[in-house]
């Protein structure tokens, strides 16, 4: 198994009020590689969580008890926190549209903060990327069932 792996960020993600979201703007020599991502209404975006890349956040493997109906802590590899040993997060976004010209995929909402770096975007294949037997622990059942009805939650309310 190797130690270590060569990781090149392919752009950030900036907010483009111009287009009511956000932009992930890719590195231009990448444009041609969006092609046929129009054709997909969704996409996966790995991205790096680059305020949570401290020695001390990659080496927290208990997250403090992350939401208020969590019955305890939870480990780093049960939870979405961007505090991990390699603090990668992945995010599924509506394409709102793409400018291949300026290598930008608008979307209406990412959960990352202006300027995080973006290591790469994947189409959203329902084949492979919907589950439709998942399960959760109890304590989050009452959580939406799907992203649609995720933008509607009160999400603020299941924060500490």
């Amino acid at each position: 198994m190797a130690d270590q792996a060569q990781l090149n960020f392919i752009g950030q993600v900036n907010s483009a009020p111009d287009h009511q979201g956000f932009a992930i703007t890719l590195n231009p020599t990448l444009a041609d590689g969006l092609q046929g991502l129009n054709d997909f209404s969704h996409a996966l975006v790995l991205w790096w969580a680059d305020q949570a890349d401290s020695a001390t956040d990659r080496s927290e493997l208990i997250c403090p008890k992350p939401y208020r109906n969590n019955p305890e802590d939870v480990g780093v590899f049960g939870s979405r926190s961007p505090a991990r040993p390699n603090p990668i997060g992945l995010s599924v976004i509506q394409i709102a549209s793409i400018d291949v010209a300026s290598a930008t995929i608008f979307t209406y909402f990412i959960d990352t903060e202006p300027g995080t770096p973006v290591i790469d975007v994947k189409p959203y294949f329902p084949a492979s990327d919907l589950v439709t037997s998942a399960t959760t622990p109890q304590w989050c059942q009452h959580w939406p069932k799907s992203w649609e009805q995720s933008a509607s939650f009160d999400w603020a309310q299941e924060f500490e």
